[in-house]
């Protein structure tokens, strides 16, 4: 049956520093549409690890290491904005002449790589690309104006709204779904919702 290739399942990546609009706003909606949401994080050698926001006091505590997500599992995969994915970039130890690509940064290669996977990053998220360009490379991408040049640097190709000087609110490039700010989340996640179903209906 589809509905066993595709589950209705989203796992949502984080870290400390992240937009606190943005956890809610996914844990709410797509339960609400019929898909389970599920944090899951870089723990870093430990069982759990919470995490803050970026303005408030708001906590997320993370059980999943991204080596136990299992892709086939979910059906969506979001990264969540403010500074979650730069500290994902993270590395303790970098070795010269290495590529030093973040844990995080090798997983998201894995996500490339299911073709099953929609993908979605809203704002900074696109952070957590830059350290491998060829994921990025010739994809159409929107994303905060902050790092525009880092994602264009990275080699993928800025999607812009001439009429308001700004770059795109969201764009679809195959199964990559990117969002430029917390200020169009509803724009984004409706999107994602009727992609992840199209695929799910399949």
């Amino acid at each position: 049956m589809s509905s066993h290739s595709h589950p209705k399942r989203i796992a949502i990546m984080i870290e400390s520093h992240f937009d606190d609009t943005e956890p809610g706003a996914f844990t709410m909606f797509f339960p609400a549409n019929g898909y389970s949401t599920e944090f899951i994080s870089n723990l870093r050698g430990a069982q759990e690890r919470t995490f803050k926001g970026n303005d408030s006091d708001q906590e997320i505590r993370v059980t999943k290491d991204l080596d136990q997500v299992k892709l086939a599992d979910y059906s969506g995969l979001l990264l969540v904005g403010g500074y979650a994915m730069d500290m994902l970039r993270y590395e303790v130890h970098v070795d010269e002449g290495q590529p030093d690509e973040p844990k995080a940064t090798r997983f998201m290669r894995r996500a490339f790589a299911a073709d099953h996977l929609l993908i979605g990053t809203i704002c900074h998220s696109l952070w957590l690309l830059t350290p491998a360009p060829d994921l990025l490379q010739g994809r159409k991408v929107t994303c905060s104006h902050n790092i525009m040049h880092d994602v264009r640097n990275a080699g993928a190709a800025l999607v812009y709204d001439r009429k308001h000087r700004s770059l795109a609110d969201t764009h679809v490039d195959g199964r990559l779904i990117t969002a430029r700010h917390p200020y169009v989340i509803s724009e984004f996640m409706n999107l994602f919702l009727e992609k992840l179903n199209e695929r799910t209906e399949r």
